[in-house]
């Protein structure tokens, strides 16, 4: 039996009611050579009958106890046959002609070992925006991938490379993130710019299930400035800038959820890291507003009016 040229891998836990619109995208793709590893990491959900409606033989699924997507994804590397490996989020569809397009791209650049990625659209309940990056051409490929955090759903890459470069099971946000920044130092970025992936925006998605998900990628992102692999091929004014926007929605994302002591604790910090921001000012006004006797601060300014 030949082996598949695309590895296609679907870790998913407790999505049966979205894993069909999934695994229904795949066997409608119009390029028909590739497996689907369905790495379920623990549902308790009805997900394996849902899998099992399925008879493609190329279909293929495994249950294994939760331990995060990071080791699902891992453990489908690990079972993978194919040349390529494409990722799959059980909850994102394929457009007919995604995996047609990696292929010919794939062809055209004679079988490059290459981190390749598609555009993709986010599907909100009352609209659809496509997102398509500028492209990587002369670009620091390491900057470009944390710049525009490109989504698992639309890589593809050498299985070859991924199984040496795996997943970091430590991490449960921006994992991808932090891999595929390991992998831009060795492989070129080769992008398609075509929307062929559709995210749907519901209340399950990570982001909306992580009370506070700013604090792990702050934790991210210097774990990546910090990687004796990386951390000299990234600017040191890029690494400030980066971790400056990700403090800062820090102290609005506290000021949002009403938790304004871990607030202005952010805020001292801030102010401690960068000093001569333009936007200490109403930074300062901010931890004033939020102290002891803010109230009081806040009544006069507002007669001062």
């Amino acid at each position: 039996m030949h082996s598949p040229f695309f590895s296609i891998i679907v870790p998913t836990y407790n999505r049966a009611h979205l894993i069909g619109g999934t695994i229904e995208s795949v066997i409608a793709q119009s390029f028909e050579n590739w497996e689907l590893l369905v790495i379920d990491d623990g549902s308790t959900d009805h997900t394996i009958e849902t899998v099992e409606k399925f008879s493609d033989l190329r279909i293929k699924y495994l249950w294994k106890e939760n331990e995060e997507r990071s080791v699902a994804r891992n453990k489908g590397i690990e079972l993978s046959q194919g040349k390529f490996v494409c990722f799959l989020d059980s909850d994102d569809i394929w457009r007919t002609n995604h995996l047609q397009l990696l292929f010919e791209k794939i062809k055209s650049n004679d079988n490059k070992k290459a981190l390749y990625f598609t555009g993709m659209a986010w599907n909100f309940t009352d609209r659809k925006q496509d997102v398509i990056f500028e492209t990587p051409e002369g670009k620091n490929r390491i900057e470009y991938i944390i710049t525009n955090q490109i989504a698992p759903s639309t890589v593809c890459i050498p299985t070859a490379i991924l199984q040496k470069e795996k997943f970091n099971t430590s991490l449960r946000i921006n994992e991808d993130v932090e891999l595929f920044a390991r992998i831009a130092t060795k492989l070129e970025l080769i992008q398609l710019r075509e929307v062929t992936v559709d995210f749907i925006i519901h209340n399950e998605n990570t982001k909306a299930n992580t009370k506070n998900y700013i604090t792990p990628q702050i934790q991210v992102m210097e774990m990546i400035f910090s990687n004796p692999e990386l951390k000299n091929k990234i600017s040191s004014s890029f690494k400030k800038q980066c971790l400056r926007n990700l403090h800062h929605q820090l102290i609005n994302h506290y000021l949002n959820t009403g938790e304004f002591s871990k607030m202005n604790t952010e805020i001292l910090y801030f102010l401690f890291l960068y000093p001569f921001d333009f936007q200490n000012k109403s930074k300062i006004v901010l931890l004033l507003y939020h102290l002891p006797g803010g109230t009081v601060l806040r009544k006069i300014i507002s007669r001062l009016k």
